[in-house]
C-alpha cells in the first residue's frame, strides 16, 4: 500500500512543460533586449546633445583668388552640411607638405546656417605663393570641425 500512495503522490506533482519555459525564456529575453537598447540610445542621445561639434559638419565647394586694388583676396565658399549653425572662427593656409604659409580670423559673415553656403574672404600677400603650386586651405569652426580643400595658386 505504501508503495501505491508514493506513485501517487509523484503523479499528482506536475512540472512546468518545455513550451511554457520556452515562451517564459523568449519573453525574459525580450525584456532584457527591450531594456538594453532604451538605456544605449538614452546615453547616445544625451552624448550627441552635449557635444555640438558632432553635429557640425561643414564642406568647402570650391576656393577663387582676384586681384583687388589692395593686394589678392582669397574667397572660400563653404557650405554646413550639417545639423546646427556654424561660426567660423579661422581661415588658413598650407603647403602640399603642411607648412603654415599664412592664415587668421576671416572677414565678414561667419555664422552659417544648416544647408546654406557661405563666401569667407581673407586677404592674402601675393609674395608668400609661387604660380602654379598646390596650396591646400583649411576652414576651422569654433568647435574646432574642420575642412580642407586643394587649389593650385593662379599667379
Amino acid at each position: 500500500m505504501k508503495a501505491i500512495r508514493r506513485a501517487g503522490k509523484r503523479a499528482s506533482r506536475k512540472a512546468v512543460s518545455p513550451v511554457v519555459a520556452t515562451v517564459i525564456l523568449v519573453l525574459i529575453s525580450v525584456v532584457a533586449g527591450v531594456m538594453l537598447w532604451l538605456w544605449v540610445s538614452g546615453f547616445t542621445s544625451s552624448a550627441t546633445a552635449q557635444q555640438p561639434a558632432l553635429n557640425e559638419r561643414i564642406k568647402i565647394d570650391s576656393v577663387k583668388v582676384d586681384k583687388t586694388n589692395n593686394g589678392l583676396k582669397l574667397s572660400v565658399y563653404v557650405r554646413n552640411v550639417g545639423s546646427i549653425p556654424v561660426t567660423i572662427s579661422s581661415v588658413y593656409i598650407v603647403t602640399y607638405n603642411g607648412t603654415y604659409v599664412e592664415g587668421g580670423p576671416p572677414s565678414g559673415t561667419t555664422t552659417i546656417n544648416p544647408g546654406d553656403a557661405s563666401e569667407i574672404t581673407m586677404n592674402v600677400t601675393l609674395t608668400k605663393y609661387e604660380s602654379g603650386v598646390i596650396y591646400t586651405v583649411r576652414v576651422v569652426t569654433k568647435n574646432g570641425v574642420e575642412a580642407s580643400y586643394n587649389f593650385v595658386w593662379p599667379y
